[in-house]
């Protein structure tokens, strides 16, 4: 211990000696070292940290899947969920909910209404959540069942509408026109399934709901919690058997699958990838500049060859010297770790603030704990030792006579200008990694902005509208509302189209139907392989403020009454169904009911939600006739989507009915742009970190030819004393560059082949060994590398013979 101490000491006056290079290379630490920490905080907050319920390894998303969606899982029915959570052995709690929309009156029945995000529940789901409420409790399955007017209410919303008084459990609500008594508030970070649900309400079965024939009527996301020593593959397991079960006992069911997968899993399964490559990234960043720093080391030790030599004259041994270095080097990682700490405070929260609301569906925090601490001490210690390792057996290994006659000679040996190249080379081969990395990303969000949505967004505004089934109770007056609205909208000065759909192309809600169909006059298809089309209703101003653009046929007209049977098709659902046949005049029977529909017209195809997604058959109904309780409205203005023109759109909306929520009006390129989000931020994050490395690399470069130079002295000066040019200095120095990055460039090309395919689920349109992307990256990088040598091999041609010859 005395003698660790004493080493210590003496690292800590060696580097107090150069505060220049102690300075330098903890920056250089730093950087790397928060960068890594910041992802790793977020990495952690999202995969590593357990959700906020109480034995959260135990809770399950279940899925299932209908033989018509051939594997892909799928959300299921009342009659299917009440089934399994009948059936089930393995299970302790079974619960089922959906999300629903909520409109909240303002405070005290004044000021504006709002949306409020929440989800309709059975009572057991909160069993499988197993969380208590911070105030009151949950609804019983009693109210659940006899359809209760009771809500529990997010800690946030909590704060927000009732200033945190915890008198607020038993006082009433007004939701979507009715009122509703609160019963409970849950904990801080407690949302599911996402942070943002704010309201929790019975769910209430109806007869229907519940009917054997109901089985494909799918709307339920469902979670369970296993028994305790459960296993998951048990569990799914089980599931395998009640599926199997069902699809003997019913039709409806034939071919059904049913799995599950742990929740937190289901929940951030979609940005995994994307934190993953970003470490990946980012402990490439590292290793460029652990590289830096052993080449400064290097340097740092050539200068000591002569106090080495001495110490092992005078008996230290080979271990004795390089226990000093590595003890050096591992305090100036502490030091960099310190300094990433410090970016790290700066950095996690900047970064978290520019994510979006969607990126994450847990309740994560980003705050500093145990696991960042060990994590950023571990890494700190780690990178200590990796860089200076090889620069501590480099100065205190060979032997005595030979290391003294080269410190004599040039102050350095050649096993260290040896392991100086060898660390530019990897250098160089991390570099291109990263740079065909970002720029395989950067590629697949230019693909992503140059898909064509199917509709012009520029100067549409849309406003995602729910009506109370307590003022809106039937179908009149659901259509009374919505004539009302167009008449005052399509009234406004600068109004050039009006529509309204459900569901929006890419709305601020995601509420996605579709239906199974079957072509008049052809053969009944199996019950499994019946066509799957989406479902949009619209009115005929719809198309044209939305410009979709008609192929074939008409679009809907203000003769298209409440007993139309007008259907409008996709051109997708035409080519796939209608390929050599003339589809006007068709007709189409919808759903088990087989209500009969006949095509008038094909508009273009329209991209819903995902510019990633493929392109699905559509129908368009009337909405005249299929009237929903909510709706889009789409307003395209000549005059742009200013706030001076969404305040004129709700004050007429308003008109009509003041409590229509008017938090979901949003112009239609915000809610584009929101789509891509994750995707513009993974390339940004990835194009920093590749510009960061790539500086960091160039520097190496330039620091070890500078080097490189400087003990060549001696040879440049007799080579030039000898007739040779300063060019051919300048382009002996140069080659040395271009071998160093050629060698780098050749390995890299094979670790970017090797790694790129990790990368393929972030990509769109774009293979991961892009040819086009590999060539620019391993073109370009020996360039950079020439340009960051040209300073050195500039210095070399300056070289005067006669003073290097005087001083040999």
């Amino acid at each position: 211990m005395d003698t660790l101490r004493r080493d210590i000491v003496f690292s800590l006056r060696v580097l107090a000696k150069r505060p220049g290079f102690t300075l330098i290379a903890a920056l250089t630490l730093a950087i790397g070292i928060a960068a890594n920490t910041t992802i790793f905080t977020l990495i952690n907050g999202v995969l590593l940290r357990p959700l906020p319920y109480p034995h959260s390894e135990r809770v399950l998303s279940l899925w299932t899947s209908y033989a018509s969606a051939k594997g892909q899982p799928d959300i299921f029915s009342p009659p299917n969920y009440l089934d399994v959570a009948a059936r089930s052995k393995t299970l302790e709690a079974v619960g089922g909910s959906t999300s629903f929309s909520f409109t909240l009156a303002g405070a005290n029945g004044g000021g504006e209404p709002e949306y409020v995000p929440g989800i309709r529940m059975t009572a057991s789901t909160s069993t499988v959540l197993g969380v208590q409420p911070r105030l009151g409790r949950w609804f019983t399955a009693k109210e659940d069942e006899q359809a209760e007017p009771v809500a529990v209410l997010s800690d946030s919303l909590w704060r927000r509408r009732f200033a945190a008084d915890p008198a607020a459990v038993g006082q009433t609500i007004l939701l979507n026109g009715r009122n509703f008594t609160i019963v409970g508030v849950l904990p801080p970070q407690i949302g599911y399934p996402s942070p943002q649900t704010q309201i929790y309400t019975p769910i209430s079965f109806t007869a229907e709901d519940k009917a054997a024939n109901n089985r494909g009527n799918v709307f339920l996301d469902v979670i369970a919690r296993m028994r305790d020593g459960v296993t998951l593959s048990a569990a799914e397991a089980e599931l395998r058997t009640i599926a199997q079960t069902m699809s003997t006992e019913s039709a409806l069911n034939t071919g059904i699958e049913m799995g599950a997968t742990t929740l937190q899993d289901s929940l951030v399964g979609n940005v995994r990838p994307v934190l993953l490559a970003l470490w990946a990234a980012v402990a490439f960043m590292l290793a460029v500049g652990c590289a830096n720093v052993a080449n400064l080391l290097l340097m740092h030790a050539a200068g000591r060859q002569r106090e080495f030599a001495l110490r092992r004259s005078l008996g230290a041994t080979h271990w004795r010297l390089i226990r000093q270095l590595l003890t050096e080097s591992v305090l100036l990682a502490g030091f960099g770790g310190l300094l990433g700490l410090l970016l790290q405070a700066w950095a996690t929260p900047a970064l978290a603030a520019r994510l979006p609301k969607n990126f994450f569906q847990t309740g994560v925090e980003f705050g500093f704990d145990s696991h960042v601490l060990w994590f950023t001490a571990g890494i700190s210690m780690l990178t200590g030792i990796l860089f200076g390792l090889a620069p501590a057996i480099g100065a205190a290994g060979g032997e005595l006579a030979k290391a003294l006659r080269e410190v004599e000679r040039s102050g350095g040996s050649q096993g260290q200008r040896r392991m100086g190249r060898l660390l530019v080379v990897g250098e160089v081969a991390a570099v291109l990694v990263l740079l065909i990395g970002a720029g395989l990303v950067l590629r697949s969000l230019d693909r992503l902005h140059s898909v064509n949505p199917g509709f012009r967004s520029g100067n549409l505004l849309v406003w995602q509208m729910f009506l109370p089934t307590a003022r809106y109770p039937d179908v009149n007056a659901q259509r009374t509302f919505y004539n009302r609205v167009l008449d005052q909208v399509e009234s406004l000065p600068g109004v050039q189209g009006v529509g309204l759909a459900q569901p929006l192309p890419f709305g601020p809600i995601d509420i996605i139907n579709d239906a199974g169909f079957r072509i008049a006059g052809m053969p009944d298809p199996a019950p499994d392989q019946m066509p799957q089309a989406l479902i949009t209703r619209a009115t005929p101003g719809y198309f044209g403020a939305m410009n979709i653009p008609l192929l074939e046929g008409r679009v809907f007209t203000k003769q298209d009454a409440e007993t139309s049977t007008a259907i409008v098709i996709s051109e997708t659902l035409r080519r796939r169904y209608f390929p050599n046949s003339d589809p006007i005049g068709q007709r189409i029977l919808l759903g088990s009911r087989r209500l009969e529909m006949q095509i008038v017209g094909v508009v273009g195809n329209v991209k819903h939600n995902n510019l990633r997604n493929g392109l699905r058959p559509e129908f368009y109904l009337p909405l005249t006739r299929f009237t929903p309780g909510a709706a889009g409205l789409v307003v395209r203005s000549g005059s742009g989507v200013s706030q001076a023109a969404i305040t004129a759109l709700q004050e007429r909306v308003w008109s009509v009915d003041s409590a229509m929520a008017g938090n979901l009006v949003s112009p239609v390129d915000t809610l584009l742009d929101a789509s891509l989000a994750i995707d513009r931020i993974a390339t940004a994050l990835f194009a920093t970190f590749a510009g960061a490395t790539l500086a960091l690399a160039l520097v190496g470069v330039y620091g070890v030819l500078s080097y490189s130079v400087r003990q060549r002295t001696r040879e440049i000066g007799i080579r030039l004393a000898l007739g040779a040019s300063p060019r051919f200095v300048l382009q002996m120095v140069l080659g040395e560059a271009f071998r160093l990055a050629g060698l780098g460039v050749i390995s890299g090309l094979i670790a970017a082949f090797i790694l790129s395919r990790y990368l393929q689920t972030l990509l769109f349109e774009v293979k991961a060994y892009d040819p086009a992307t590999y060539i620019i990256a391993a073109v370009s990088l020996p360039l950079a590398a020439l340009a960051a040598a040209y300073i050195p091999a500039l210095r070399a041609t300056r070289v005067d013979p006669a003073t290097s010859l005087r001083a040999e």
